[in-house]
């Protein structure tokens, strides 16, 4: 049986139009989200901290592999765990870490991490609105989690620390007699600037206000009719003086 030429025809088409659709030449471009190579992932893991919107807030990123991260975050003295996909585009990365979701106020950080500035901008958005409201953050690489040093300070309250991370905690005893009583932490961040020094705590009975500013007094020297002292924070009706080490 002979086929007629129209009929061929047709098939031939039919085959060059199914081949143009389905063979890929080498022009094609097909987008893959690019993962983030390991030397700049591990520049870009650290602590950031600042502003989130009008609170203060610390992340930290500990993990980044291909296109995986993880850390954590501390605000107003409660840490939560994040995870999430990062996303290597141009200089930036973008990232969306999640809170694990068993705290009401939990939610998801939608952030952008330039790797030129390290500094991060983005936004918070709750798992519940009725619990909490979403807000922007922004954020720069701070040096490290470690102690500064000698950089505490003792008044009536307790002894304050200042980490390089942004935290500080308070820790006082709640009775005068510490060998039978246990002592107990209240937890905050802080932001230095100038000559003063902002610091948001966590929900406590200790502190006379949860969003303190305290300001810098420099040390007196003593004399012979009048007495000195070490560096002081002072604001909010609470004197902290420098602890010296010997």
């Amino acid at each position: 049986m002979r086929c007629p030429k129209s009929y061929i025809t047709i098939l031939l088409v039919l085959f060059s139009f199914s081949c143009q659709q389905h063979t890929p030449t080498t022009t094609d471009k097909v987008e893959v989200p690019a993962g983030v190579p390991g030397s700049l992932a591990w520049r870009m893991c650290g602590t950031y901290s600042g502003l989130y919107s009008k609170g203060l807030i610390t992340l930290a990123i500990n993990y980044i592999s291909g296109s995986t991260a993880s850390g954590y975050n501390l605000h107003k003295g409660l840490r939560r765990n994040i995870n999430g996909p990062v996303e290597l585009k141009g200089g930036q990365l973008n990232f969306v870490l999640k809170e694990p979701g068993g705290n009401p106020y939990d939610g998801t950080f939608y952030l952008s991490l330039d790797t030129a500035s390290l500094k991060i901008t983005g936004k918070w958005i709750p798992v519940d609105s009725t619990k909490a409201h979403a807000g922007p953050l922004a954020l720069s690489r701070k040096q490290g989690t470690e102690e500064r040093g000698y950089d505490l300070w003792n008044s009536d309250l307790g002894t304050l620390f200042f980490t390089n991370d942004g935290t500080c905690r308070l820790e006082y005893y709640p009775s005068a007699d510490s060998s039978n009583s246990q002592m107990i932490t209240v937890r905050g961040n802080y932001e230095e600037g100038g000559d003063s020094i902002r610091i948001d705590w966590q929900r406590n009975s200790r502190t006379p206000v949860l969003n303190m500013r305290l300001e810098k007094k420099p040390g007196v020297e003593g004399t012979d009719s009048t007495e000195g002292h070490p560096p002081q924070l002072q604001g909010n009706g609470v004197t902290f003086t420098k602890n010296i080490a010997g």
